[in-house]
């Protein structure tokens, strides 16, 4: 049986409770020694200094006095002593036990005290005599006598119940929304995926409720982002491969088959490398500080030399850190929709704005529909004038890209008409 619980409950209701009865046992021992024992010792010195001056006065009086003032004093033989008083007996309550040895410890030598608690709690003292000793009765320190009373002892367990109460109240705001979480877990782990768990709760368990509804999301979208690319292999690459086929097959057909050959694997290593950029992201890439506009030229320069013009508008850029490859990737799928989408009245602009980079990439072509406009940077998504070409995936490994970079990309339709590509990137 193992001691410490394993309940949440059972774990805050023992820490509880052991806090309090600690806290408990604390103060009773503060009070009992900085305020009953200093109370219970100047209590007993009182009294041994009484006892003291009454031996000394009666040992100084003369017999006739002596007799009197003892008989005053109901001075008591032995004999005539309460049974518990005819021997020594130490008394019951370690209180009164501490009391009586400390005026035991206080009296001249010769002076004998005995405790008695036949009617009360009393202290005999032997006085000599000449035919003898008498013993005189004297009443104990008021309060010596009582011990703990079981009103306390009850007090105490009920304040220590308070914490089980306590515990039970704290746990019921903790087990709902660790209860809904474990039940969305096993989902997920079902390959279910659950709606998201509602926030409530304290401020950690809301923040661990947000994190695992943004976890389940992004396993989700991976999910459907899988799915999507395993269809999009075997959708994009089937079109190369049949032609590829038909070329090896009967390259009598063709004027040059090895040449066509050869396009046509470049086709499928082309769609093959989209795909890989899409699901390496580009997160690992640490990111480097750079000359934007000088990688544009870069760029434009040989777009330009395979017949594709860019105009440059390109604005003086602070330096700031980017992943290179990352943002060539960024670039390059941006202009190459431009030059294969679009083909007239390229452009690429950069510009600060707000805190940001921008990058305007804009063409003269025929742009998409606008119910395709706010689709168009989702993966394996195609413009209505793109016909089979591509991936559908340039524009969604740019949207990632600028994510990464702390921005956005926004797609929109250019007055005059066409399209501009913007990528935001985060200059800090």
């Amino acid at each position: 049986m193992r001691p410490w619980p394993r309940t949440l409950l059972g774990r805050n209701m023992l820490l509880l409770i052991a806090l309090i009865v600690g806290s408990q046992v604390s103060t009773v021992g503060v009070f009992v020694l900085f305020v009953q024992f200093p109370r219970v010792d100047d209590a007993a010195a009182v009294e041994a200094t009484q006892i003291a001056l009454i031996e000394h006065i009666l040992s100084s009086m003369p017999e006739p006095q002596r007799s009197r003032m003892v008989s005053e004093l109901h001075g008591l033989p032995e004999r005539a002593l309460p049974p518990d008083a005819k021997h020594d007996s130490a008394p019951s309550s370690y209180v009164t036990r501490r009391f009586f040895n400390r005026i035991t410890r206080e009296l001249p030598p010769g002076v004998k005290v005995r405790w008695s608690e036949s009617h009360g709690h009393r202290i005999w003292v032997r006085l000599p005599m000449d035919d003898g000793f008498r013993w005189i009765m004297l009443q104990g320190a008021p309060g010596m006598d009582r011990g703990m009373p079981w009103s306390v002892v009850w007090t105490l367990l009920t304040i220590a119940m308070f914490p089980a109460l306590g515990a039970y109240l704290i746990h019921r705001r903790i087990a709902g929304p660790l209860d809904r979480l474990a039940r969305a877990a096993t989902s997920v782990e079902r390959g279910v995926w659950p709606e998201p768990v509602p926030v409530v709760g304290p401020l950690e368990l809301s923040t661990v409720t947000e994190t695992f509804n943004r976890m389940v999301a992004s396993l989700a979208e991976a999910e459907a982002v899988r799915a999507q690319m395993l269809a999009g292999i075997s959708h994009d690459i089937r079109t190369p491969l049949t032609k590829l086929r038909m070329a090896l097959g009967a390259p009598e057909t063709l004027d040059a088959p090895i040449a066509t050959a050869e396009r046509f694997v470049e086709e499928i290593n082309v769609i093959i490398q989209q795909f890989i950029d899409f699901a390496r992201g580009g997160e690992s890439e640490a990111p480097t500080a750079g000359n934007l506009n000088a990688l544009i030229r870069q760029l434009a320069a040989d777009y330009a030399g395979l017949g594709y013009p860019f105009e440059l508008y390109l604005q003086n850029l602070p330096q700031f850190k980017f992943r290179p490859v990352s943002i060539q990737r960024l670039l390059m799928n941006l202009m190459q929709n431009g030059a294969v989408y679009g083909r007239v009245g390229l452009s690429v602009e950069t510009r600060c704005e707000g805190g940001f980079i921008v990058i305007s990439v804009a063409d003269r072509g025929p742009g998409v529909s606008a119910e395709m406009l706010p689709l168009i940077t989702q993966p394996f998504r195609r413009g209505t004038n793109a016909a089979e070409k591509g991936t559908g995936l340039g524009l969604a490994i740019a949207e990632r890209i600028a994510r990464h970079h702390g921005g956005s990309l926004e797609v929109r339709m250019r007055d005059g008409g066409g399209l501009i590509v913007e990528a935001r990137l985060r200059a800090s």
